[in-house]
């Protein structure tokens, strides 16, 4: 079977000439209400007992976690006609002609993960462990960045993000939390107080290293980060909205709730104290497009939206009516449109023609393919704005994130 999948997708990079269509991977969550702005029918987001339709996962490897586990949710599928061949079992079979003879000698798969989140009021208070939580339990950190699409901003257009400086400086931050996780009670209010606020402004985002507190705010948000899903949620209600207690310690290891006595006090020792409570937090971690002179091409100049780290790195490139970019990468990466028509290597994207089944915004770009290069031309009447997503190492000199000089 193995040996039958791998000639099926071999086939399918040579007829593609490296340039693969993707079938979209959709996320349903059971905990929060959606801000249905992905572009589906209206119906179509409401999937049951498993909650609705909430995020859009782009060339995934990685498993979605949920209440109800549906074991192949999360996985992208290759656009085979006939065949649901997930890109980790593309991967499986045919590592070297999708990631590249060389990388893939020292990296299994992309390493990172793309996802569009899509909730109608902020998320939970909540932080990703560092790795050294993990450790004991096989798991993988995650850290992430943001952009914020030009959508509908929904109803809290604002993140929270660390804590004040003096809650860390006099050492208050058990004093102040322990009680609410502790009570479970949903006084959302009383916590985000003791917490900073900044706007999303679409077009810009904000760069989050593991450990850190935040609650990301309403906006149409497309996320890359490391392929993890673990978290620590601190919050019981968002907007009226209950938050179950076991996701405060989901990813707490049993070791460390023994070591300290209880799952609350384990959940607020994972949090970096010093780092959430940076006074220099903004001025560190925003993100916002910086050119990459070294593709411009006359006038077309792609932007950096994500960068500043070796493990994951993103692109912007905007074309106008008639025009044409020749991109050649240092190796394999996907690409989303999100504005107008083009083709790429002659294949169609188009934005905004996906359903729950079936798109044509989407695709994978196979290591030698971004090597050697390939055309990107606008052959609509609108601008086009497409995005490009690296894993691990693929780009690692990229600019500093922030103001700091």
């Amino acid at each position: 079977m193995e040996e039958g999948i791998g000639k099926i997708v071999r086939k399918f990079i040579e007829e593609s000439d490296g340039v693969l269509k993707l079938r979209p991977a959709w996320i349903a969550h059971d905990f929060l209400e959606g801000g249905h702005r992905l572009g589906l029918k209206e119906e179509d987001y409401d999937c049951g007992e498993r909650g609705e339709i909430m995020e859009r996962w782009f060339c995934s490897e990685t498993h979605a976690v949920n209440r109800i586990d549906i074991p192949t949710e999360g996985f992208s599928e290759l656009e085979i006609p006939g065949y649901h061949i997930t890109i980790p079992e593309a991967l499986e079979v045919c590592k070297s002609e999708i990631l590249g003879e060389e990388y893939a000698k020292t990296h299994d798969g992309f390493g990172r993960l793309i996802k569009i989140y899509d909730f109608k009021t902020r998320l939970f208070m909540h932080i990703h462990q560092k790795q050294e939580d993990l450790n004991s339990q096989g798991k993988v950190s995650k850290d992430e960045a943001y952009y914020y699409l030009d959508a509908p901003l929904g109803d809290h257009p604002e993140s929270f993000f660390g804590v004040h400086k003096y809650i860390v400086d006099q050492n208050l931050q058990y004093d102040i939390f322990l009680p609410m996780l502790e009570n479970w009670n949903g006084r959302e209010e009383n916590m985000l107080k003791y917490f900073r606020a900044f706007q999303n402004v679409p077009g810009e985002g904000f760069f989050l290293d593991s450990g850190l507190l935040h609650a990301p705010g309403s906006a149409l948000t497309m996320e890359l980060q490391e392929p993890s899903d673990v978290g620590a949620i601190y919050q019981a209600n968002v907007n009226g909205y209950p938050i179950n207690k076991s996701m405060l310690t989901k990813d707490v290891a049993p070791e460390d709730i023994e070591k300290w006595g209880s799952g609350e006090l384990a959940a607020l020792h994972q949090i970096d104290w010093e780092a959430s409570a940076d006074p220099l937090f903004f001025e560190k971690r925003h993100l916002f497009p910086k050119p990459c002179e070294e593709t411009r091409q006359g006038e077309i100049c792609e932007e950096w939206i994500y960068y500043g780290t070796s493990k994951f790195s993103g692109k912007r490139l905007i074309l106008q009516p008639g025009q044409k970019f020749f991109s050649r990468e240092n190796g394999v990466h996907n690409m989303f449109i999100w504005k107008g028509q083009a083709l790429v290597n002659g294949t169609p994207m188009i934005a905004g023609r996906c359903d729950l089944v079936s798109c044509d915004d989407e695709l994978l770009i196979v290591s030698d393919k971004a090597r050697e290069g390939y055309m990107i031309e606008n052959n609509g009447d609108t601008d086009v704005m497409i995005f490009k997503y690296f894993g691990k190492d693929i780009n690692p000199d990229t600019p500093e994130i922030g103001h700091m000089r």
